[in-house]
């Protein structure tokens, strides 16, 4: 790819020029305001700046490796979590809190067209590697791509130094999981703590279990249950446990629009806004309602009684 323009260089130059001015201002407000409610005479304590500003950057642009590119639809991005580079997020997708998405090693700008961008990604990455020899200079690696409904959960890392990292459609990334120029199949599910390496394939409706490490250009076959260091095949998923990896993204899709729902009124609901159906009188009584037959309705309410007394009080 051709260099970037002089002019995606300074607007990229101004814009981290402003936006550490903008800090520097937010930060002399702060003491200011904390001074202004201060009094404080001839030997007090020294003056201590508490500085409330976060300076985590959630998307980081590169100019010569690209920008984040997030879809309008997507379920929730924990303030956290580190996007950098070509990372692409389709709707549905959420990247929960502390996890870090890393492709710095991308020979694609941000001034690429989509069309560039496309013919890039098909590219197979020996050409790109011979167009590219300093990967780490010039850009030998790929771009991520985290398909609809994926989550990317706590503290994971996926990066693509090597090749592109593809991630399906409903994925489930477990906590503090690592993926490395891979691709993985729809509704996969990625156990905690577990490392896919480079070039390492898992196909759809698999599942790896947590702490297991994958080798390098391993392929894992649909529907297999793969588990240990290194990772090996332990049988294949039963047609009901292929069934929960869709749920199980399903679910989550659901808790990250909760989280960002949260977000939006910075993280203090009002009691108005509360779906009745949630209060404590409301649950008492739908547990009540949707008892099956055998079950003593009696023993309920008074269990119900000992742990909640409030709730019956309230039904009086």
């Amino acid at each position: 790819m051709p260099p970037p323009s002089f002019l995606t260089v300074a607007r990229h130059v101004l814009s981290r020029a402003a936006r550490e001015t903008g800090q520097a201002l937010d930060r002399l407000g702060v003491m200011a305001g904390q001074h202004a409610v201060t009094t404080r005479t001839v030997g007090d304590d020294p003056y201590i700046f508490d500085d409330h500003l976060s300076r985590h950057r959630q998307r980081m642009p590169l100019v010569k490796h690209g920008a984040p590119e997030v879809s309008d639809d997507v379920a929730y991005i924990a303030p956290c979590a580190t996007l950098v580079g070509r990372v692409n997020l389709a709707p549905g997708s959420s990247v929960w809190y502390g996890a870090v998405l890393r492709a710095d090693a991308a020979h694609c700008g941000i001034d690429a067209s989509d069309e560039t961008v496309e013919t890039w990604r098909s590219r197979d990455p020996d050409v790109r590697r011979v167009k590219d020899p300093d990967p780490w200079e010039t850009g030998g690696g790929g771009g991520i791509w985290i398909g609809e409904d994926t989550n990317v959960q706590d503290g994971c890392v996926i990066t693509a130094s090597e090749d592109h990292t593809e991630v399906g459609r409903g994925v489930t990334i477990g906590h503090s999981a690592q993926i490395h120029s891979a691709k993985v199949g729809d509704y996969a599910l990625i156990g905690m703590g577990s490392i896919i390496s480079p070039l390492a394939k898992v196909e759809a409706e698999s599942f790896i279990a947590a702490g297991s490490v994958v080798g390098r250009g391993e392929t894992i076959k649909s529907g297999e249950l793969w588990g240990g260091n290194p990772a090996k095949k332990l049988r294949d998923l039963t047609p009901e446990e292929r069934g929960k990896l869709k749920y199980q993204s399903d679910e989550y899709v659901k808790v990250a629009s909760g989280q960002s729902s949260v977000m939006e009124f910075g993280g203090n609901i009002s009691g108005d806004v509360i779906d009745p159906r949630s209060t404590l009188e409301a649950c008492e009584n739908e547990s009540v309602q949707e008892m099956p037959p055998s079950v003593d309705e009696g023993k309920v309410r008074e269990s119900v009684k000992v742990a909640k007394p409030e709730l019956i009080e309230v039904k009086k």
